[in-house]
């Protein structure tokens, strides 16, 4: 398939025309998620110029460095009238004082185009999900993409594999994997490390940015088959059966569990120091 005929498919795609119907949903929400800095903010910019097919615009704000972090808002830009590209707050590392945090954002139980606050306490995560009964987003069909940097060392192995598998069970897509600044670092390892996670999806591409957005074939083209491989997924998953209120049940058991072992452990070493 073609770029044109790619960006046909992308822009005409409804969950109304799924073979079941939408099954309760409207709209799909592409969470993006990972560390600060690696190009979550470029990457939505990137979509936005490649789907729109008009003059480049930073709809997102991009961080100057990784350690003054730019998206401090869980920040929603409408891709397609079904698609809907999130920009959630990254974080620093994939440790479990700030996995909570990541968990509430991909199980969308924080308000879209508000700041999100860092929490590490069970009694913080029981106030989230209260609050977040003031809005219905059961009919948001959620699907993860993690955006990593190639240029940085991935050293926690086993803290990421465990957010790759606790986003696939709250919301039964496994992360599709975006590589960015792919000119980087050793590229074939980085791709092995997430392949041995269990990552099926995995892209590498260099991001435009305001500085370089002359358009190119091979940008492009990376791009769109991200775009398009997502939706087929959706696609397949839409063939089952679905309930869009119970599966919100669902995430929000997976939340409280984690939020209540974390606060188990966290005691435990207390007691242990």
């Amino acid at each position: 398939m073609d770029s044109l005929a790619m960006r046909d498919y992308i822009k005409n795609f409804s969950l109304d025309n799924c073979p079941h119907g939408n099954r309760g949903y409207n709209r799909v929400l592409l969470q993006i998620f990972g560390y600060t800095g690696h190009g979550r903010s470029t990457f939505i910019n990137s979509c936005k110029y490649v789907v729109d097919d008009g003059p480049y615009k930073a709809y997102a704000k991009v961080a100057p460095s990784e350690n003054a972090p730019e998206t401090m808002i869980r920040k929603a830009y409408e891709l397609t009238d079904t698609i809907t590209l999130v920009d959630n707050r990254g974080c620093l590392r994939m440790a479990k004082n700030e996995t909570g945090e990541i968990y509430a954002q991909l199980g969308n139980f924080l308000p879209l185009n508000c700041k999100v606050n860092w929490h590490t306490g069970f009694k913080d995560m029981m106030e989230t999900l209260l609050n977040s009964e003031r809005q219905d987003q059961s009919s948001d069909l959620i699907v993860p993409v993690l955006i990593y940097c190639a240029g940085c060392l991935l050293e926690d192995e086993i803290e990421m594999k465990e957010v790759l598998t606790t986003a696939e069970h709250m919301t039964g897509f496994f992360p599709t994997v975006v590589i960015t600044h792919e000119l980087r670092a050793d590229l074939s390892n980085i791709k092995e490390k997430f392949r041995q996670m269990g990552v099926k999806n995995l892209f590498s591409l260099e991001n435009y940015t305001e500085e370089d957005h002359m358009k190119t074939r091979g940008k492009h083209g990376t791009i769109l088959r991200c775009l398009q491989e997502i939706i087929k997924d959706v696609e397949f998953r839409m063939l089952e059966e679905r309930d869009a209120i119970g599966e919100r049940i669902d995430r929000k058991r997976i939340l409280l569990e984690f939020a209540h072992k974390r606060e188990l452990e966290k005691q435990q070493e207390k007691r242990n120091h």
